[in-house]
């Protein structure tokens, strides 16, 4: 599904185009290849791969995958599109280690089932990280430009990427905020207001055109508005609107 002339969405189980246990996956077409933004929860590969060739791409171009974070269904497709396409796999130091070696309880998919966010047949699956993230990396690849921002709060390893692409600048947000100025404040360890306190603020003045989060709408205009309404209820004394009480589905 095109979204701009560089930017596709080519999984999501919300949009149906892709698995059931799929985050939106996004494709960033670069003078020298392809990048991809999260990979899907692994279920269904194939048909990602498919939706690339669809958009006229050929999965072989696909130099990387920016992983947002080490949640399910946003990297536990990396294993198999990176063992396919040989592109490298970008995740945040801070997961790195659980990515490649971590067990599935180790991951906390145990809990994720024990509440029936996942069926009991769910597997976590390892993939060997390339390149390890950290905060204000600069990452370039296919010929495009990077910058990483770590936002604690949704998640420990929480990676945002900023690019800006024929004049617009992009953000792809992960679970960290969302359209409406919602947080990705969940009921999972490592999940913790502390963290959207102390890093959310780093989104604030980066004048951000398109928003692309890892779930619901997105938008190619106005993204900072979305950004700084989430900064702003974080400012308060009440919880800001989470994902949760959104009633959202994934």
């Amino acid at each position: 599904m095109r979204v701009t002339d560089r930017i596709y969405i080519v999984g999501s189980l919300q949009l149906g185009i892709s698995g059931r246990w799929d985050s939106h996956v996004y494709l960033v077409s670069g003078p020298d290849g392809l990048v991809m933004i999260d990979a899907g929860g692994g279920t269904d590969g194939m048909r990602i791969l498919e939706n690339i060739r669809h958009e006229g791409f050929d999965p072989a171009d696909i130099k990387a995958i920016l992983l947002t974070h080490n949640h399910f269904d946003h990297s536990c497709g990396a294993a198999e599109l990176r063992e396919i396409t040989g592109c490298e796999v970008y995740l945040s130091w801070r997961s790195k280690e659980m990515l490649e070696t971590g067990s599935a309880e180790d991951a906390g998919l145990d809990l994720a089932i024990e509440h029936g966010v996942y069926p009991p047949d769910f597997r976590y699956q390892n993939c060997t990280v390339d390149v390890a993230v950290h905060d204000s990396d600069l990452i370039e690849v296919a010929g495009l430009r990077f910058r990483a921002i770590e936002v604690d709060g949704h998640s420990p390893d929480s990676i945002c990427y900023l690019i800006d692409i024929d004049g617009s600048r992009n953000l792809f947000a992960g679970d960290v905020l969302f359209y409406g100025g919602v947080i990705g404040l969940i009921n999972a360890p490592g999940s913790n207001m502390d963290g959207y306190r102390k890093d959310l603020k780093k989104l604030a003045g980066l004048n951000v055109d398109g928003l692309f989060p890892g779930h619901m709408l997105f938008t190619v205009k106005d993204g900072q508005a979305h950004i700084d309404a989430a900064i702003e209820q974080c400012s308060k004394g009440s919880i800001p609107q989470t994902v949760g009480s959104c009633g959202a589905i994934f």
